[in-house]
């Protein structure tokens, strides 16, 4: 395996272990990392620009969307995240963009009104990419997944 592909991985497991956590949901392994909000580049037009969190911006949320059985991650995964509160109400949510960093991933930035304990609700729908296989054999992560994590704890990044 190269050492970039191994660092990216090992840097994943770490950054999951130590600032967020995963389950398993069919044939997905879902991990969630909580970061005070960060900005990133993002292309306009043939620009390409660096874009500072909002001033509401409290928290980077990143998911990382793997199969299960080979612990690849996946790409083109369509993910959106949603905040709760106790109260089971949302109080921010977004849709993930797909990240080049120290390892590819998920992620957005979120306004969250208080710290405290919250739940994630992440919700993943099928990759979009094609699938090789033979006719005779089921293609691949053709179902998305829904899955919760509880007593999340969203400090205040100030």
């Amino acid at each position: 395996m190269p050492k970039g592909v191994a660092k990216q991985y090992a840097h994943l497991a770490e950054e999951i272990a130590d600032e967020g956590g995963q389950t398993e949901s069919g044939p997905w392994r879902i991990g969630y990392i909580v970061e005070p909000a960060e900005g990133w580049y993002a292309s306009e037009g043939d620009d390409t620009r660096f874009r500072e969190p909002a001033g509401d911006e409290t928290h980077h949320i990143e998911v990382v969307p793997f199969e299960a059985d080979s612990g690849r991650v996946v790409p083109d995964v369509p993910i959106r995240v949603e905040i709760l509160d106790g109260d089971g109400q949302v109080v921010d949510a977004n849709d993930l963009d797909f990240f080049y960093g120290e390892a590819f991933h998920y992620g957005n930035n979120f306004a969250v009104p208080e710290q405290g304990e919250y739940t994630l609700r992440v919700t993943l729908e099928p990759p979009r990419f094609l699938r090789h296989g033979e006719q005779d054999e089921d293609p691949a992560l053709t179902e998305g997944a829904e899955v919760e994590f509880t007593d999340v704890q969203l400090e205040s990044s100030g």
